[in-house]
């Protein structure tokens, strides 16, 4: 494989210098658009380090590991060896009879209506053993019928995380390393996030593994680490059909159909999208220290993965660094290009802007549609509608996209911040009501 090339001088000093903006220690930005395959660092392997960041130092990306759990479902799929619209109790007999009936898809799409099991941990140690796991958390009430709604939770990937050591024969770390080097993604590894901390201060290199996650039941949920030469790796292997059949990729970046016949926008491990007519798919994650953020743009054969080493609360920063790095690299590939429309409902905008940047004000059930008044009966403290405010007025809220359906339609809003720019998916009705909303 090539050696990468570096980003434009330029769009590298702007990376740079907006790292430092937002307070972030070390960076690291793995690209792929056509003709370029670049690797970006900037800054120190851990706040306080005088370690430079380089193309072979650890990061956690948390969350954003969920689709490295999608690929090696999806690839089980393509053997045959388990069927996506099967119920989950067909494989893992020791699930409980409420959570047994619910298809591997709608686990893989987060429309099981499954619990999320750290709303109920608290303080207590989450289980490391799958028996253990399935114990504790038995009793956990399910928050609605598969199909009826969307709830983002990590219970999903936890037994999707079972599925895969069932049906591999062997434990999820070793599964989903067998799909890093099958594509070459040497950087790349399931692990902790605290092994990928000491893994950089005690140097053991792209070669280093984490044995405690090599032994872990419990896994599945986003305990994946790149190197930003491993991240450059995997993305070309995504994009370049190495890993899935273009028949799983499309099931991959496909939205689950409601029960309302609406969709709701959430794939295989990732927040699928159109822009501009082609569909595009993004995920970030943060936990213990790390945040990461990928947006992939399969139609344009280029993508982005951006990591930094501080969480939380870093999320939209990453997530703008991210999209920044790849239309400077691809222009016209993210929603950073799209021009302002002339908004038809202004009504509906100011509606949204104040359920969704709620300031002091109550959550109103009425403006909501059953998908998602379902999460706000659920009340889960992990999981609610979201809430984008953060002490701070943005300086403009405006509409830059339009999808009109039967029934529904899609908005996208631009909400633009001093330092930041940011996007808003927006899922709403016939009746105005908010059925989807997730920040990009």
């Amino acid at each position: 494989m090539s050696e990468p090339t570096p980003l434009p001088a330029a769009l590298a000093a702007t990376l740079t210098e907006k790292a430092r903006e937002f307070g972030i220690p070390g960076l690291a930005v793995s690209l792929v658009a056509p003709g370029r395959r670049s690797v970006f660092t900037t800054g120190v392997e851990a706040p306080g380090s005088e370690r430079p960041v380089t193309g072979d130092t650890w990061f956690s990306v948390a969350s954003l590991g969920k689709h490295v759990t999608a690929c090696a479902v999806l690839d089980l799929a393509q053997t045959g060896a388990v069927d996506l619209e099967a119920p989950i109790g067909r494989y893992l007999a020791d699930v409980p009879a409420a959570w047994s009936k619910r298809s591997v898809i709608s686990l893989l799409r987060h429309t099981s209506g499954l619990p999320e099991y750290l709303a109920y941990t608290e303080a207590e140690t989450v289980p490391e053993r799958r028996d253990e796991f399935v114990r504790t958390y038995a009793a956990m009430a399910t928050a609605f019928e598969p199909d009826e709604g969307w709830i983002y939770t990590n219970t999903n990937y936890i037994l999707l995380g079972f599925l895969i050591a069932q049906l591999a024969r062997r434990p999820y770390a070793a599964a989903v390393q067998s799909l890093f080097d099958r594509v070459g993604s040497v950087g790349a590894t399931v692990a902790s996030p605290q092994w990928t901390r000491e893994a950089n201060a005690q140097s053991l290199g792209i070669s280093g593994r984490d044995a405690a996650s090599a032994r872990r039941e419990v896994i599945g949920d986003g305990d994946i680490s790149f190197t930003a030469h491993g991240a450059l790796a995997w993305l070309q292997a995504l994009l370049g059909d190495q890993l899935l059949s273009a028949t799983s990729m499309t099931t991959m970046f496909s939205p689950a159909l409601l029960r309302t016949s609406r969709p709701s926008p959430y794939g295989c491990g990732w927040f699928v999208d159109t822009l501009r007519g082609a569909a595009v798919g993004h995920h970030a994650g943060h936990y213990d220290g790390w945040t990461a953020m990928a947006f992939l743009a399969p139609a344009q054969d280029c993508g982005v993965v951006a990591m930094c080493n501080l969480a939380p609360g870093n999320t939209r920063a990453v997530r703008y660094l991210a999209q920044l790095a790849l239309e400077g690299a691809a222009p016209g590939s993210t929603p950073l290009s799209l021009p302002p429309i002339e908004d038809d409902s202004p009504g509906l905008s100011a509606m949204v802007k104040t359920q969704l940047f709620r300031n002091g004000t109550a959550l109103d059930p009425s403006c909501f549609a059953e998908e998602l008044l379902h999460v706000v009966a659920h009340g889960s403290a992990v999981r609610n509608v979201i809430n984008l405010w953060t002490g701070i007025e943005p300086q403009s809220f405006e509409l830059v996209e339009q999808q009109r359906h039967p029934t529904h339609r899609l908005r996208r809003y631009r909400i633009r911040y001093a330092e930041r720019v940011e996007h808003l998916l927006v899922g709403t009705t016939p009746e105005d009501k908010i059925y989807w909303a997730w920040p990009l």
